[in-house]
């Protein structure tokens, strides 16, 4: 690095993983997550009240971990930051009352974060290579990021197209009407019983079935929008699974193919719309941030898609996303990365006392 970038510690605490990171610039010193997901298995879902007392145990250590492994102190931190929303107004509170407090005790700037703005942007967050004594990061060239981009965000609470004209300046130009794509696989998995999260199940039953057993409809073919829709394939799903299971118990293959069928027609849904948006809307990269996109399957799609809306190595649309899964969680890492480029803007919570959690904070409004 040719000059000494900020050193920035972020917490999140949107949902049910307490995490801290430290980022220096694009690049992740430490990101660790303290995961809650056996706390909130019986439930089949994220009990908030549960969230938020695991949050108050695990924010104190999750923080100091942070710093030991980036092998950091106190004194090298130019800035915090802080997930504000969206989330869950419980689990939220906890982040933001921690940071305020560390914000005021340790005399250091705060920066408020949007989550989904996190998503959106992880696919450019840089490995650690090797610290120099001064601690500055060495990171091999870095790719030049070109504008526009296409952020596709796909989640288990939301599922969005998100377009760049430079960081920190977003417009949506789809969003699902109701469900998230991973929210749908979840509730549908939970159907089969597959356990929670259900989503990663999906994904690998899927390799063991027939994608094309199952003929789900494709939702929102007659509206002009980029905007998707899940619910229906949800209501698909009670239905079949209830006409079947009245005539004979799911075998395994059955369960595999239905897995399979499941995930293809979400992705398709996804895949149509983003299609429908490249032959519309120029775009220079595509971004893919958000749980989901952990999945190889929908990866592979989106890659076939900005291939096939490239016009030539001039015109090629480049594809990225997170280099670890672990960007693909709720984390700390890509709060970090976007309070980077705020540091840079110059984006910080001049009163403390007006900083609250926002549950339903969209990318792009003001806090």
């Amino acid at each position: 690095m040719t000059k000494k970038e900020p050193l920035i510690l972020a917490v999140d605490t949107s949902c049910d993983d307490t995490a801290a990171a430290i980022l220096q610039g694009r690049t992740i010193l430490s990101n660790v997550i303290a995961s809650q997901t056996q706390l909130h298995k019986q439930y089949g879902g994220v009990f908030p009240t549960v969230a938020k007392q695991a949050h108050k145990e695990n924010i104190a250590p999750t923080i100091l971990a942070a710093l030991k492994r980036a092998k950091v102190s106190w004194e090298d931190v130019d800035a915090l930051a802080v997930t504000v929303g969206p989330g869950l107004a419980p689990a939220l509170e906890v982040g933001i009352t921690a940071i305020k407090e560390l914000a005021i005790e340790k005399k250091l700037p705060l920066i408020a974060v949007n989550h989904i703005e996190g998503h959106a942007v992880s696919a450019i967050a840089l490995r650690k290579t090797k610290i120099t004594e001064d601690k500055s990061p060495v990171q091999k060239k870095e790719s030049k990021i070109n504008f526009p981009v296409l952020s596709v965000v796909v989640s288990g609470g939301h599922t969005q197209f998100i377009y760049f004209e430079e960081i920190g300046t977003y417009r949506i130009l789809g969003t699902t009407i109701d469900d998230a794509a991973g929210e749908c696989l979840d509730k549908i998995g939970r159907m089969l019983n597959l356990g929670y999260p259900a989503g990663p199940i999906i994904e690998k039953f899927a390799k063991l079935g027939n994608p094309k057993a199952i003929e789900f409809p494709l939702p929102m073919t007659s509206v002009k929008t980029y905007d998707m829709s899940f619910s229906g394939m949800k209501t698909f799903a009670r239905n079949y699974i209830q006409r079947i299971t009245e005539e004979k118990s799911l075998v395994k293959q059955a369960i595999y193919d239905f897995c399979a069928s499941t995930q293809y027609a979400v992705f398709r849904h996804i895949i149509y719309k983003l299609n429908k948006l490249l032959e519309d809307i120029k775009i220079s990269e595509i971004w893919l941030g958000g749980g989901v996109a952990q999945n190889v399957y929908l990866r592979q799609t989106i890659r076939e898609a900005a291939k096939n809306h490239s016009i030539g190595k001039a015109n090629k649309i480049i594809f990225r996303y997170p280099h670890t899964n672990k960007l693909c969680m709720d984390n700390a890492a890509m709060i970090g990365l976007v309070a980077n480029f705020k540091f840079e803007r110059g984006e910080f919570v001049s009163d403390f006392s007006k900083i609250d959690r926002k549950p339903r904070w969209e990318i792009g409004e003001k806090l």
